[in-house]
């Protein structure tokens, strides 16, 4: 009996190991590396004979795609082409964009884009025109400026556009499923920085520019600004019109934002006042607030900081901000879609009932050493002499000991899910006065900042 349960249970063992795919190997098979596939091994015959050459590798320095060896489809046939980059030191144009074309089953240099430039920062693969080949975007750098080129990739390689540039965009303004090249640049000829807008209409052509606010790129000495842009946003207006959202710096420590939409074919910028040539409605000095879409609708909303009554106010500065957040159309109008207290120190906002703001004092505590930052919400009549009436504080969290800290009496979680590991946030209802919110209005209004927004 027992021999013959030994057999059962090394049958058992037998099966189990051949279900769970378990084959004895030896260790050299073992820690052996996979043999790549076929097709792998003939691409890295053409990268090797490149390398042959004098060539080095050398990506793309920023952007999404800063992969030596990409893989593509360029001309929509279903089968990837691999555009690879490379430096030849000596060569009149060292900077080389190899594509690699699939034959059989082999690859063959399909073309090389060459450039004179010491690297490239950025390439985009975008679809500008009816035909199935995709354009390649590429920003070229020089020793002391930028280049933007624009290749079609059909049977050889054309360049389409070459120009110089302060930053770019790629969008579908109009509508029609293709891209089109938004590019804020300064021509030599006026000096003054613009936007341009270049569509394929058989041919990439400049459809049109626009300008910019003028307290946004002229600086205080009336020269043009050479860091005058802070951001280059897309998104959509209130009316579902796509745009582009420009942020300049504005005066000493401001911001402006110009929106830009297409019109019959050309751009325009749709908060520029005719009077003033600025956006004035879109001017802000607290600036930790980024333009997002903060209600989650689609659409994005402008921020309009507003200072907050201060109980006892000692210096002149503002130390809390109300934050309207507006929708603008592409007529330019704006609407306010929602208030928030934004706290960009704490990197958390909570947005504000209407029928609060006038009556709304905020005030600061903060453990010395770090660990817990706190922001008290008081009810405050506005009469001289009473005092502010505390009723919802929320805090933030960090250290070893902050699950102890948020599970203190009164205190509840308001962590939202994704929110970083290493921080709790928590809120206490206060005596003070009674806001009529429950904890999960709470949670529901609260909200953590998210760091993409500001890219």
């Amino acid at each position: 009996m027992r021999n013959r349960n030994m057999a059962l249970a090394l049958v058992t063992l037998g099966l189990s190991l051949l279900l769970s795919g378990c084959v004895f190997r030896s260790v050299d098979e073992l820690y052996a590396v996979p043999a790549p596939p076929q097709d792998y091994e003939a691409l890295q015959a053409c990268l090797s004979e490149v390398i042959a050459q004098g060539g080095e590798y050398a990506a793309p320095l920023s952007g999404d795609l800063i992969q030596s060896v990409q893989l593509q489809d360029l001309d929509g046939d279903g089968r990837q082409e691999a555009i690879a980059f490379f430096r030849i030191s000596g060569d009149e144009k060292p900077m080389k964009i190899y594509i690699f074309r699939q034959s059989g089953s082999g690859y063959q240099t399909m073309s090389v884009i060459e450039g004179a430039a010491t690297a490239i920062n950025s390439i985009e693969y975008v679809q500008m025109d009816e035909d199935p080949f995709r354009e390649l975007v590429v920003s070229w750098q020089m020793n002391t400026s930028r280049a933007l080129s624009v290749y079609s990739v059909g049977n050889e390689v054309v360049e389409l556009l070459r120009t110089d540039y302060d930053a770019y965009k790629l969008w579908d303004l109009d509508q029609d499923n293709r891209q089109e090249l938004i590019i804020f640049r300064t021509p030599s000829e006026s000096l003054i920085p613009r936007l341009e807008l270049y569509d394929y209409e058989g041919t990439l052509t400049m459809a049109g520019a626009a300008a910019l606010s003028n307290g946004g790129v002229i600086g205080g000495d009336g020269l043009a600004k050479s860091d005058y842009l802070k951001s280059v946003q897309t998104g959509y207006l209130s009316d579902r019109t796509p745009a582009i959202f420009a942020t300049l710096s504005y005066a000493e420590s401001g911001e402006i934002t110009d929106i830009f939409v297409v019109q019959n074919g050309r751009p325009k910028n749709v908060t520029l006042d005719a009077t003033t040539y600025e956006s004035g409605e879109t001017v802000r000095y607290y600036t930790q607030a980024p333009i997002m879409d903060v209600n989650g609708d689609g659409i994005m909303e402008v921020p309009q900081p507003v200072p907050m009554t201060e109980y006892r106010r000692t210096g002149n500065m503002v130390n809390f901000w109300l934050v309207r957040w507006r929708q603008f159309d592409s007529a330019g109008q704006a609407q306010v879609v929602m208030s928030t207290y934004y706290n960009g120190r704490d990197g958390w906002y909570f947005e504000i009932p209407e029928e609060w703001e006038k009556n709304l004092i905020l005030s600061r505590s903060d453990l010395s050493g770090g660990g817990e930052q706190a922001v008290t919400f008081s009810y405050w009549s506005g009469v001289e002499g009473e005092d502010p009436l505390p009723f919802l504080t929320i805090y933030k969290l960090t250290g070893t000991n902050r699950v102890s800290r948020s599970k203190r009496a009164g205190r509840f979680n308001i962590t939202p899910a994704r929110a970083d590991d290493s921080v709790i946030y928590a809120a206490e209802f206060r005596n003070g006065w009674d806001s009529g919110l429950s904890e999960e209005d709470v949670k529901t209004r609260f909200a953590v900042v998210r760091t993409d927004w500001y890219s």
